[in-house]
């Protein structure tokens, strides 16, 4: 009766462990609450028929719009907008999100006094192109490559902001400030938007991919879970070619992909993306040199859904944003329609 009774027990042990190995190994994560968006990163604001179509075709619902960017004023050693909209038409319909782009050195040589009246007066530039516009932004955000030596004015501004402005504000956060929040510390802003992309140093001759380049992502991908403000995420769909001489970087060609560099008739291929110039010559707005190296960099289809659902496995949050960069007709010919809505909407 005892070994019965055991052998009974034991049974029933094995069948409850079974069941749970067997429930886990069949659970798959909840899918994500996905908003899609797109950046639009431009001098003036003002949709095509095609850009649109597009967008309502996407079912997009959300706009990053670049509104300026605040740099140092050369004549005077202070902070000043520089290259804002020049014109601001927002469609009907898509929220539209105020970006400025806020450079370091900025904040290196604003004295900390002097950062709440920076940021009041950021706001007050924001606000002078909603309110012609009928508009009430609903949510800020800031683009601020900064630093371990600059964090505490950028943050000073940052709770200035969040402060003044009764929405939600979010902050960029590229790569390296996931990777190491002890450095560059935890921004005090309701959301942050991963940028999952430049990912390496495009000066640098062995650089790969500097845009997207997964196996770079991997070192940073496991700390995305573990940072403590609700992420959102957006993914580069553009591409350049990277020229360098004797080594050294020398030009950046914005939108010259591998097709144009492979036609060009002065260059040799070295491998899939590097082609050599094998004489003297003018291209592409500059002199040539034989021996000069062109390395192409693009996100290719495959790479960038791997990239999303690499992602979107370490984000916590259950709903986000996820932005592509950015809207505009010759960043977006070679993705076609079907795969841009296959990217933004995945299946469950």
């Amino acid at each position: 009766m005892f070994f019965s009774t055991f052998r009974l027990s034991a049974y029933r042990l094995i069948y409850s462990l079974l069941t749970v190995t067997t429930f886990q190994g069949c659970r798959t994560e909840e899918k994500k609450d996905l908003s899609p968006a797109f950046y639009y990163w431009k001098t003036s604001f003002q949709l095509t028929p095609t850009d649109a179509s597009l967008l309502a075709d996407l079912k997009i619902n959300k706009l990053y719009v670049r509104f300026f960017d605040v740099d140092l004023d050369p004549s005077t050693g202070k902070a000043a907008p520089k290259a804002p909209l020049r014109s601001f038409h927002p469609p009907v319909g898509p929220e539209i999100i105020p970006v400025v782009f806020l450079t370091n050195q900025t904040l290196l040589k604003t004295p900390a006094s002097e950062v709440p009246g920076l940021a009041r007066n950021i706001l007050r530039k924001i606000q002078s192109y909603g309110r012609p516009a009928g508009l009430r932004f609903q949510e800020i955000q800031m683009d601020c490559d900064w630093t371990a030596t600059t964090r505490a004015r950028y943050f000073l501004l940052l709770e200035t902001m969040r402060k003044d402005f009764p929405g939600r504000l979010s902050a960029t956060i590229r790569l390296h400030q996931v990777k190491f929040p002890d450095r560059t510390g935890i921004p005090p802003v309701d959301r942050g938007m991963v940028m999952f992309y430049n990912m390496a140093d495009w000066k640098k001759p062995e650089t790969n991919n500097s845009i997207y380049d997964l196996e770079v992502a991997d070192r940073y991908l496991a700390f995305v879970g573990k940072y403590p403000v609700p992420l959102d995420m957006v993914l580069p769909l553009f591409r350049w070619t990277v020229v360098y001489r004797n080594q050294r970087f020398l030009h950046l060609l914005n939108q010259v992909d591998r097709e144009v560099v492979a036609g060009a008739g002065f260059l040799t291929r070295r491998n899939d993306q590097t082609f050599v110039a094998d004489r003297d010559t003018t291209a592409f707005g500059f002199s040539v040199r034989r021996g000069d190296v062109f390395r192409t960099e693009e996100c290719l289809p495959r790479d960038l859904l791997k990239g999303r659902d690499r992602l979107l496995s370490e984000i916590q949050n259950q709903k986000l944003t996820f932005a592509l960069y950015h809207l505009d007709s010759t960043v977006l010919t070679p993705y076609s329609h079907a795969f841009l809505e296959n990217l933004l909407h995945p299946a469950p």
